[in-house]
Order: C-alpha cells, then sequence, then structure tokens
C-alpha cells in the first residue's frame, strides 16, 4: 500500500523474468534527432520466445520481416525482395530498433548495469496497482544517455521505453502483450523467397 521502492521494482523484474518464455505484442517506435528534427517512425507486430528467438513484422512505413534465431538474423523486404543476412549481435548494437525490443526475461540482469531511480509514480488505481517510471543511467557513464521505462506493478512489463543518447531519442510502446502463449519455433526459421537477392557476410556463406 505504500510508495514503491527501488528494491520491489527489481524483485517485480526477477518475478517477470523467471515466468516469461514467450511473448506476443503489437509494437510502436519513433526515432527522433534533435540535432536536425527528423524522425522516423515504425510500427508493426512481434513475436519472441526465449533465449533470443524475435520475429518483427513490419506495416508502417513499409512491409518488412525480421526473423532472427539468436545467432543470425534474417531482413527481408517484400516491396525489393531483397534479403539480408547479419549476425545478430551486429543488428542489436547497431539497428536503433532494437535498442528498446531485445530485453524481454533479461530486465533484472539489464538493470545492474545502471542507477536506478524512480521519476513518478502514480497513486494506486482501481485495482490497486501503480503506474511507475523509472530512470536508468550507466553507472560507468552515467552522462552519456538515459534510459525511461514505464510499467505498471501488476506485472512489472515495460509497455513503454524512452532512450535519450546524444540527439537521439528513441521511444517504443508496446500494446495487446500476451504473455507464453505457444509460438513454434518455425516461426524464427527464414528461407529466402524465389528469386530474391541474398546479401549475406562471407562467413555465413561458407557455413550454409
Amino acid at each position: 500500500t505504500g510508495p514503491v521502492t527501488v528494491e520491489q521494482v527489481i524483485a517485480g523484474f526477477e518475478g517477470f523474468d523467471k515466468g516469461l518464455q514467450s511473448l506476443t505484442a503489437e509494437f510502436r517506435q519513433l526515432v527522433r534527432l534533435d540535432e536536425t528534427g527528423t524522425s522516423n517512425g515504425v510500427e508493426g507486430q512481434l513475436e519472441f520466445k526465449k533465449p533470443s528467438k524475435l520475429r518483427l513484422e513490419h506495416r508502417l512505413p513499409e512491409a518488412q520481416t525480421v526473423v532472427g534465431d539468436g545467432t543470425w538474423l534474417w531482413v527481408w523486404r517484400p516491396s525489393t525482395n531483397q534479403a539480408v543476412k547479419r549476425r545478430f549481435s551486429d543488428w542489436k548494437g547497431s539497428e536503433p530498433l532494437a535498442q528498446g525490443l531485445l530485453d524481454f526475461g533479461n530486465y533484472s540482469s539489464f538493470l545492474k548495469s545502471y542507477q536506478v531511480v524512480i521519476a513518478t509514480q502514480s497513486a494506486p488505481g482501481a485495482d490497486g496497482h501503480r503506474r511507475v517510471e523509472l530512470s536508468l543511467r550507466p553507472k560507468d557513464k552515467p552522462a552519456e544517455f538515459e534510459l525511461k521505462l514505464t510499467l505498471s506493478t501488476k506485472d512489472y512489463f515495460p509497455y513503454e521505453t524512452k532512450l535519450r543518447a546524444g540527439q537521439a531519442v528513441i521511444q517504443s510502446q508496446f500494446t495487446k502483450v500476451r504473455y507464453n502463449v505457444p509460438v513454434p519455433d518455425e516461426r524464427f526459421a527464414f528461407t529466402p523467397p524465389p528469386g530474391a537477392d541474398i546479401f549475406e557476410p562471407k562467413q555465413a556463406k561458407s557455413k550454409n
């Protein structure tokens, strides 16, 4: 009944991580560059399965399919029928879209690298749960960027994230979230369609 503490939030994340096996949701993401005033939005559906299987189906700004098995990742654009294969880790480190989508099931360990502060919290709602906004800054370089997570104490899932890194702001929002629904492994395997132009690293070709 009292105010939520950081310790309670960390415990809530640990419980969420332990219980999560799979997740499906609708997502929207906006990337804004303050220096130029430009912004780009993406929205679509996602499927996730532990430990790091991911499938994204973009609706806007154009149709695109992203499929990763945790080691390799494919990006296919129907408009050009081009399929690009990359190492999953490379995509995760360089793609703005990945910054708000790839910590499912790993939030509790993720928090250990950050200074965590409760920025705001609401009064308990009709269901007794609070809306909490966390502010996270890296322990080693706190001035470089800030990540904000908005969640409910009902399930401790961050349904909104906002990352500010330099002049870039990346906001993500998740709706229609479903936990632990059956997601076949086949959803995370990709075969380029007939006639597709395929681009893949040399080391990937040698292993095929």
